[in-house]
């Protein structure tokens, strides 16, 4: 298993983000739009689609805003000079500028102890911009997690799915953990292969399709158990939808106001952002589509890094909430609380379909957030090719001070 099986989760947008019917889409400054869009759509546009989209989501989906506050998170500019920098990939040396150019990035940023070492905007993307990040929302509803928790809206992770889901009492998820599925390891039997046109996956999608939402909730009642809750990690991407309807009902707000009241405001995010819902149950999906300025992600990564604190240095997460979210789950030590483990060196990372990337390295006090418009979602190069760059940037800066 390695990150770029994160493709599973099209499918899933597929059947369960559509844009709001009505909305006037038809023109996103001055471009014409589709009147009908799925977010599974964004998944297949062209790198030149993807430009026009995926800096205006939130006038192509149903979203809500995450509000800024007025204070700000003081960073100070430090640029280092990536020059000379090159690093070895497939047998070939690589330079900074190869990398930009052969991946499509359009935002790289490095920050360490607080300081912009280096900030590069491409294809007309500038600093203000908002850009999706598809599955890096993952590890956002892991922090806001930590956050309900340190509330007091839940109680404990030892709490079972269906209790807050009462469409579920009477089937596997009774004694699903939230700790579960949070872990990926609620050992429900699910087949998420995208090539299988009869996965759970695409079952779960077309009774969606075809029955409502109802009927889904009522096939995924019926799934069997493949193996002991806490035992056995398995990528399964309904249950990033269920972590989401989890915790807007123990909260009692959107997803959005939430995170923006414990993190967007408090830790001095630059600019507003938004947050696709899923219409027909009225909730931010808690497995994708956030769609915030490069700044703001590389501010979410050192919110992680800094272990939940604002920056009056109030504690906003139980105060060993990362600590636990970057253990490895059971039977896979890449993989933690929705977020992407690297055991060997210590990072962690959120990640996102074609290239949007959050890194975080503790050991140097520095994050790395990559936005980019891939012409897939993921596939071995491209992600090998990211992980190679962001590994000899991490490495380069090791002799600097």
């Amino acid at each position: 298993m390695n990150k770029w099986s994160n493709v599973i989760y099209i499918l899933m947008a597929c059947f369960c983000i559509t844009c709001t019917p009505g909305k006037n889409i038809t023109k996103t400054s001055g471009k014409v739009t589709p009147d009908t869009l799925t977010a599974s759509d964004l998944f297949f546009l062209t790198p030149e689609k993807q430009l026009e989209y995926y800096q205006n989501v939130d006038h192509l989906l149903s979203t809500n805003n995450i509000a800024s506050g007025k204070k700000k998170y003081h960073l100070v500019k430090a640029l280092t000079d990536f020059s000379g920098f090159s690093f070895r990939y497939n047998d070939t040396i690589r330079t900074l500028n190869d990398f930009i150019k052969q991946t499509n990035v359009v935002g790289i940023i490095v920050i360490r102890n607080d300081s912009i070492l280096f900030e590069q905007y491409n294809q007309d993307i500038r600093p203000e911009t908002r850009w999706i990040n598809f599955s890096v929302a993952k590890s956002v509803t892991s922090l806001l997690y930590g956050a309900a928790l340190k509330d007091g809206y839940i109680k404990s992770l030892d709490e079972n799915v269906s209790q807050f889901i009462p469409e579920l009492k009477g089937g596997v998820y009774d004694s699903v953990s939230l700790h579960n599925l949070l872990q990926m390891s609620s050992g429900v039997a699910w087949n998420d292969d995208t090539r299988d046109f009869n996965s759970d996956l695409f079952r779960i999608g077309r009774t969606k399709k075809e029955h409502g939402w109802k009927a889904a909730m009522d096939s995924i009642k019926s799934l069997k158990r493949a193996a002991p809750p806490g035992q056995r990690f398995n990528y399964n991407t309904i249950e990033t939808i269920l972590a989401g309807m989890i915790l807007k009902k123990a909260i009692a707000k959107p997803l959005s106001q939430y995170l923006s009241e414990k993190i967007w405001k408090p830790f001095g995010m630059y600019s507003d952002a938004n947050w696709v819902k899923i219409p027909v149950l009225e909730v931010e999906n808690g497995g994708c589509c956030i769609s915030a300025t490069l700044r703001d992600y590389a501010l979410l990564g050192m919110f992680a890094m800094k272990n939940g604190t604002a920056i009056n240095g109030e504690q906003v997460l139980v105060k060993d909430w990362m600590q636990k979210s970057v253990t490895p789950t059971p039977g896979y030590n890449g993989y933690g609380y929705y977020w992407w483990l690297r055991p060997e060196s210590g990072r962690y990372f959120a990640s996102g379909a074609c290239g949007q990337q959050i890194e975080i390295d503790p050991s140097q006090n520095t994050v790395v957030a990559v936005q980019s418009c891939w012409p897939v979602a993921f596939n071995e190069y491209y992600d090998d090719y990211l992980d190679g760059f962001i590994t000899a940037i991490l490495d380069e800066l090791k002799g600097k001070n």
